[in-house]
C-alpha cells in the first residue's frame, strides 16, 4: 500500500488544528465570562446554602425575582440598610438597595455563551468538512484511512461542544419562582428604573479606609 500523499497529511493536520482552536476559543470565552461575572459582583460572595449574596459589610442580598428571558436570578439588599451604609457611594447610587444577578444555568447556557459555543462548533465543523472534501480527490486506500481517521477524531473531540449546546435548557427552574412574594415582585419592578445605577466592581480597595474615616 502506497503512503498517503503530502496534501492528505497537511489537510488532516489542519483539521486537527481546527479542533484545538475550537476548544481553545470556547475555553477563552468561558474564562472571559467568569472574569466579567467576578467584576460585576466585586467582593460580594455567594452562599449557595442560603441562595443569597453577602456584601463586604456583612449584609445579605436576598432573591427578589427570576428573569426567564435572561435566565438569571436577581438579588437585592434591604434598602434601609443599604442606604445607611457608610460606603454606599462606592457600591451603588440606587435608593432601592444594591442588586446582583446570577445565571441559573452553567456555561454555555447564557445568550453570550451559546453564541461563542456556536462559533467553536462551527470551527470544529470545518475540521470535518475539509477532510470529507479532500476524499473526493483522494481515493487511495492509505489516503482514505488517514482522512477517515481524522474525521472520526474530530467528530469525537467536537461532540461534547455540540452536545452541551444542544442540551440548553428552555424553561425556568420550578423551585425559584415560588420563593418570591408578590410584594417583593412589585418592589423589584419599581426598582427596575435604577437597575444600572450599580457601580460594577463592588467596593474599591479604599472602602475600608473610607469606613474608618466615617466612624471617626
Amino acid at each position: 500500500m502506497t503512503m498517503p500523499g503530502a496534501w492528505v497529511w497537511l489537510m488532516s493536520g489542519y483539521a486537527l488544528l481546527l479542533l484545538v482552536f475550537a476548544w481553545a476559543f470556547d475555553g477563552m470565552a468561558k474564562r472571559t465570562s467568569e472574569r466579567a461575572a467576578q467584576w460585576r459582583t466585586g467582593k460580594f460572595s455567594y452562599h449557595e446554602d442560603h441562595d443569597a449574596w453577602k456584601c463586604p459589610e456583612d449584609q445579605w442580598l436576598w432573591p427578589t425575582s427570576f428573569d426567564p428571558d435572561n435566565r438569571v436570578m436577581r438579588y437585592r439588599a434591604t434598602p434601609s440598610i443599604c442606604n445607611a451604609c457608610p460606603v454606599k457611594d462606592t457600591c451603588t447610587t440606587s435608593h432601592h438597595g444594591r442588586e446582583i444577578s446570577r445565571p441559573v444555568d452553567p456555561w454555555p447556557h447564557s445568550e453570550a455563551g451559546r453564541f461563542h459555543r456556536g462559533i467553536a462548533c462551527a470551527v470544529a465543523g470545518f475540521g470535518v468538512v475539509m477532510p470529507l472534501a479532500t476524499l473526493i480527490a483522494n481515493h487511495r486506500p492509505a489516503d482514505v484511512l488517514v482522512l477517515a481517521g481524522t474525521i472520526l477524531i474530530v467528530l469525537a473531540g467536537g461532540s461534547p461542544l455540540v452536545r452541551h449546546l444542544w442540551n440548553t435548557p428552555s424553561n425556568a427552574p420550578q423551585d425559584t419562582q415560588h420563593q418570591i412574594s408578590r410584594q417583593e415582585q412589585v418592589a423589584n419592578v419599581e426598582a427596575a428604573i435604577d437597575r444600572y445605577s450599580t457601580r460594577w466592581g463592588g467596593f474599591t480597595d479604599s472602602s475600608s479606609t473610607r469606613r474608618q474615616h466615617v466612624n471617626e
